[in-house]
């Protein structure tokens, strides 16, 4: 699960003071966790072995949160394995399926609770700098 924007809100976070820094990664760590437990109540459950593959990741000190369905160094089946539970199979040799779109669907859920425990994060950073004066 990437984010729009990546990018730029990763300049925009490496551009804050490190001081003010400190209160972003706890709320990043707590949106990407939850996403990881709601991407597992959502993932299909035949064997198990998609809830068991689906994990968190973390970059740039902690100040970005991945929710990773499957490792990136994976062989090209299991990719396409994943990816045709996610999305479905549309054409191929076994037929026609539909996707599960748990990891869009989680997206989907957090994006609200995630900007806010961002924005509550960046606010409480800023007043803690005004404090400081």
């Amino acid at each position: 699960m990437n984010l729009l924007g990546a990018a730029k809100l990763r300049r925009q976070l490496r551009a804050l003071d490190p001081a003010l820094r400190k209160h972003m990664p706890p709320a990043i760590r707590r949106g990407t966790e939850e996403g990881v437990r709601v991407a597992k109540i959502l993932a299909p459950d035949v064997t198990g072995e998609t809830k068991g593959k689906i994990r968190s990741e973390y970059k740039d000190e902690g100040m970005t949160g991945v929710v990773v369905a499957i490792e990136s160094d994976a062989t090209r089946a299991e990719k396409d394995k994943a990816y045709s539970i996610e999305h479905g199979r549309k054409k191929g040799q076994h037929g026609t399926t539909e996707g599960y779109h748990h990891l869009h669907q989680t997206r989907r859920y957090l994006a609200k609770k995630n900007k806010n425990r961002m924005r509550r994060a960046t606010n409480k950073a800023v007043r803690e700098a005004a404090r400081r004066g």
